[in-house]
């Protein structure tokens, strides 16, 4: 198989942009999005009466951290192929290196539906090929998977939303990126690294086809009625809850009240 030079470029990057940054990670990453993505994904996990759980590209352990403040009693793993960002969440948060593993989340160290529940945040808009992490989670996810990106349609102007909706429907999408960034369909920042324009909303068929139920709730801006309303265009970030059928049966033959948008 040839090598994608390009993708190989873009992953060199993000691995020194880890290592370079590891000690500042969590200050230079405000994450309100996610913590409060993951107030929700407490609630489904204990309506679902999960007891294990991965945080795929777990960095520093935000996600892991929270999950276990909320839910003491489940076994909360994670993965991460940078180890200075392990290292941090072993070191400075306390985190049991034995739950830390350095591994890539497009090739999952675990057997079929070894965890309950497998949890990411702002993960799928650091890869080349999202679709593959989202197999590996589906298919070591017994009850469940968790979301929480980006949706980039729900940023910018209007008119630029509608346009890269209509150009991504088109499939011209990744030829304007190119033109625009110098050959790539992704770009660098020295805030969040390599970064590909990724939506949750292009993941939503993937999991469906697998047979999930699946639900969006958006998470910014918070408060916004249009955001509720047409997350879509109007959501610049959202949680995608994708139950499998055993975790629709594990919610609906648990005596927790379903959270809203799961009947």
């Amino acid at each position: 198989m040839t090598p994608n030079i390009d993708t190989d470029q873009a992953s060199s990057l993000q691995r020194e942009y880890y290592r370079e940054t590891a000690q500042d990670y969590d200050a230079m990453h405000p994450r309100d999005e996610h913590l409060a993505a993951l107030q929700h994904v407490a609630r489904f996990l204990r309506a679902i009466g999960a007891k294990s759980v991965l945080d795929t590209g777990c960095g520093t352990g935000l996600a892991m951290r929270t999950l276990q403040a909320a839910l003491p009693d489940v076994l909360i793993h994670g993965n991460d192929p940078s180890q200075p960002l392990l290292d941090i969440a072993s070191r400075r948060f306390g985190i049991d290196p034995a739950r830390l593993d350095c591994a890539s989340s497009e090739r999952l160290p675990y057997g079929d539906g070894e965890f309950d529940a497998v949890v990411e945040t702002g993960k799928l808009h650091h890869v080349a090929a999202p679709e593959k992490v989202i197999a590996e989670m589906l298919r070591v996810a017994r009850l469940g998977v968790f979301i929480s990106d980006d949706n980039f349609f729900g940023s910018g102007r209007l008119y630029a939303r509608v346009g890269k909706f209509v150009l991504a429907r088109t499939g011209l999408l990744g030829y304007v990126y190119r033109l625009r960034r110098g050959g790539h369909e992704w770009l660098y920042s020295p805030v969040d690294g390599v970064a590909w324009s990724y939506s949750v909303f292009d993941s939503t068929p993937q999991l469906a086809a697998a047979g999930a139920q699946v639900l969006v709730l958006p998470t910014s801006p918070p408060g916004s009625w249009a955001a509720q309303a047409a997350p879509l265009l109007f959501a610049s970030h959202c949680l995608v809850v994708a139950l499998k059928g055993s975790g629709v049966d594990a919610l609906t033959s648990t005596n927790h009240a379903a959270p809203a948008g799961i009947n």
